[in-house]
């Protein structure tokens, strides 16, 4: 009888695992003494990488690692309390790192930059610490600009009778009593210095400014300049009204994936200074329906339309938090993310990584909107994102929720087994 139960409390214990290892990444649970699992030996191999752990792995949580762990913390800034939980994780994978609980009074430190959805940073940081001691934002600090930051800053706005965008800038940062300073750093194409959404005409007529930013919502010559920049680059088949609409938008998306940029919908620096030099080189002006490199997809007809929807839409959930099991804005885990992606744009995916691995064509190379693998966990894909050009992907990390992450990263590389085509 004893055999019997212990089998059967073992069997349990598979059974509750598999969901687990299907879509596992180090960072879904919080590490500490006594603990013996495959994610501290994944933890101490990290902490081997950057010269805190010494000896071998061996996958328990002893006095040794305590100590690595609290010396890697106190490095970075972080509380050294010696347990592997969020901010430790996102640290050793070059992820932003929040610092607002050693000064929670302080405010965002600029007024000369635009933060917004999908901005990474410290400033975004010291913005999420400013609205909740206003009592505008009620969630951890992640120094992610995501869905939640955004609402957050849309209700200040209002209340305050500011233009309730959902973009934190000059205006929004006087509301909120900060003092001017250099400007934000984020980790968004898109990201201003400028004061204003609102710009003046370019000096030439061939050039769109690239310190503007440029989004749905935005008028004046500038959005002239640029609607006919994109016509003449075969991007966009309108006649140009000076307004930022969804027509624009997506022209502007279809632009990005064509050229390898982050398809937001939204036209920043990097954008505008592609779009100058596009028509300063006639050898790069590629119509839609072609590709500029083999790492892009062919955007032509309802694919092109289709894969652009598909990094779009990826993007709009930025900042979204991880969920073991999650496949809403509200929160996802790495295949949720992904299934709940292309649901949105009417196709259906299987829903854990290792069964997306399955149904997916193999690619000697990804393109956009294919599905990129890691072995992370376990022997076989473990953790997967969508990839969106230049080398980056965007997924729903345990430590970061919803990132664009370059699959250079010195965890992700070593960690890559290959790409799928879901579509």
């Amino acid at each position: 009888m004893r055999k019997v139960i212990v089998s059967s409390t073992v069997a349990a214990g598979f059974f509750l695992a598999g969901p687990q290892i299907a879509d596992a990444a180090l960072g879904d649970q919080t590490l500490r003494v006594g603990m013996t699992h495959q994610d501290v030996t994944e933890l101490q191999n990290s902490l081997k990488e950057k010269g805190y752990f010494t000896g071998q792995a061996t996958g328990y949580f002893g006095p040794v690692t305590e100590g690595a762990v609290r010396r890697f913390q106190s490095a970075n800034n972080l509380t050294a309390d010696g347990i592997a939980g969020p901010q430790t994780f996102s640290a050793l994978k070059g992820s932003s790192v929040s610092t607002a609980t050693s000064s929670p009074q302080t405010a965002p430190a600029t007024t000369s930059a635009i933060l917004r959805r999908g901005a990474n940073s410290s400033q975004v940081g010291q913005l999420q610490q400013a609205l909740k001691d206003k009592g505008y934002y009620s969630h951890s600090i992640t120094n992610i600009y995501g869905a939640i930051t955004e609402e957050a800053v849309r209700k200040f706005q209002a209340a305050h009778n500011l233009t309730a965008d959902g973009i934190a800038g000059p205006q929004t940062f006087a509301a909120l009593g900060t003092a001017p300073s250099a400007p934000s750093n984020t980790n968004t194409n898109n990201t201003s210095s400028n004061n204003t959404s609102n710009t003046t005409a370019p000096s030439t007529p061939s050039s769109t400014t690239n310190s503007s930013l440029l989004r749905q919502g935005s008028t004046g010559n500038s959005v002239t300049q640029l609607q006919d920049n994109l016509r003449s680059l075969g991007f966009f088949n309108q006649n140009s009204t000076g307004t930022f609409g969804s027509v624009t938008a997506q022209a502007v998306r279809t632009f990005q994936v064509a050229h390898n940029l982050t398809a937001d919908g939204v036209a920043g620096p990097k954008t505008l200074s592609k779009i100058d030099e596009v028509l300063k080189n006639p050898t790069l002006q590629q119509p839609p329906q072609q590709t500029s490199n083999n790492n892009q997809s062919n955007v032509s007809g309802s694919t092109g339309a289709f894969l652009t929807n598909i990094v779009a839409n990826a993007s709009n959930y930025l900042g979204s938090p991880y969920l073991w099991g999650g496949t809403t804005a509200s929160g996802f885990d790495c295949s949720g993310f992904i299934q709940t992606v292309f649901r949105d744009q009417g196709l259906s995916v299987p829903r854990t990584a290792a069964q997306q691995w399955n149904a997916g064509k193999s690619v000697s190379q990804p393109s956009v909107g294919d599905i990129v693998f890691f072995e992370t966990y376990t022997n076989g894909p473990s953790h997967n994102g969508i990839y969106i050009g230049n080398n980056q992907f965007i997924h729903s990390g345990s430590s970061t929720g919803v990132t664009i992450t370059s699959m250079s990263n010195s965890y992700w590389a070593p960690r890559y087994i290959g790409a799928k085509r879901l579509h």
